[in-house]
């Protein structure tokens, strides 16, 4: 373990489609490959990121046999338990030996179903709130000084609902990857300014009360997630510069950026950094994501050889998605190691 204690590093934005998990899986197989041990958290019902660091074909023929997410949850959820925290993670065959996965599950809205009672219980000073809302923070923080973790990375579904706000309010950072689009601007508002709603209710009701009714502070989310930055992805390249109509958005979103997410949920130098320019801008590669779906590849880990012939123009593709998802990952890594 290279870090003093785990970090929990969240990507997120409400709007689908922004290549969240894409990038997430990336960075972490660079953290994994950086020495760092790390471990994919798939906390979005869909299951992509799980499908994504298995393989399409892998992730379907274990699809039965293999315990997930669910299975750390179901003494919550099925009243009479807790956390099992005797739950092994998963070894992905990318990041030399460095990279776990957390496998999602479909039935993790059934854990959100709980929080929709449970959530209000904690704002209002009950312990049995308390209980269910820090489960997977509880798991995450055990497994973490157990197996000596350095960075969990994890991914999202795209929703505002009650399993997002335990996430982002247990997270030590966050990043919003988004497209150079009208509908990533709006995004971001809307992101701002709920989350800052979350975190002044729950640092009103939920941790204002866990004080004064002597709640364990294991039991209580800490409620400060810190704005790393945002990440353009899949612009759209001409004379190897963004085509006119995305440069449009992306010259509006440091304004965007900075108005609701630096200003209301960065701290120290990080409220100039994160808005200034994107972490990094990440071009479209077409077809290749979806190779890397197939085999549960990274993209710049794919042999460019064996689908050049299919794809044109691969191996300088690869080539820069390499670069980027190395710029990508130094950036973080500068930041989370801090």
């Amino acid at each position: 373990m290279k870090l003093a204690r785990s970090k929990k590093l969240t990507f997120f934005n409400n709007k689908g489609g922004v290549g969240k998990t894409t990038i997430a899986h990336n960075c972490a197989v660079q953290f994994a490959l950086a020495g760092f041990k790390t471990v994919l958290l798939d906390f979005d019902p869909q299951c992509n990121l799980t499908r994504l660091a298995l393989g399409e074909r892998f992730y379907e023929n274990t699809l039965w046999s293999s315990r997930t997410v669910k299975n750390v949850l179901d003494g919550v959820v099925k009243g009479g338990g807790d956390i099992d925290l005797s739950f092994q993670f998963e070894t992905v065959k990318q990041g030399n030996g460095n990279l776990q996965l957390l496998r999602g599950s479909i039935e993790l809205s059934d854990y959100e179903n709980l929080l929709t009672v449970a959530y209000n219980q904690a704002a209002a000073g009950e312990q049995i709130g308390y209980f269910a809302t820090s489960a997977l923070s509880r798991f995450i923080e055990a497994k973490g000084r157990e197996e000596q973790i350095d960075i969990f990375v994890v991914d999202t579904s795209p929703t505002m609902g009650l399993l997002n706000r335990v996430i982002l309010l247990d997270a030590d950072y966050f990043v919003v990857p988004v497209n150079p689009d009208a509908f990533s601007l709006q995004g971001i508002a809307h992101l701002g300014v709920n989350l800052e709603k979350w975190r002044n209710n729950w640092r009103d009701t939920g941790r204002a009360l866990a004080k004064s009714n002597s709640i364990g502070s294991q039991f209580v989310l800490e409620g400060e997630p810190t704005f790393i930055g945002y990440v353009i992805n899949a612009y759209n390249v001409y004379a190897e510069q963004p085509i006119k109509d995305h440069r449009k958005w992306i010259d509006q979103m440091p304004d965007s950026v900075k108005k609701f997410l630096s200003e209301k949920h960065s701290k120290n130098g990080l409220v100039a950094r994160s808005c200034e320019r994107p972490l990094q801008v990440i071009q479209d590669y077409g077809r290749i994501p979806a190779l890397c779906h197939e085999n549960g590849d990274a993209i710049f880990a794919i042999d460019p050889e064996k689908v050049a012939s299919r794809h044109v123009g691969t191996k300088e593709n690869v080539e820069k998605a390499k670069e980027e998802f190395n710029a990508l990952a130094s950036t973080l890594l500068a930041t989370v190691t801090a």
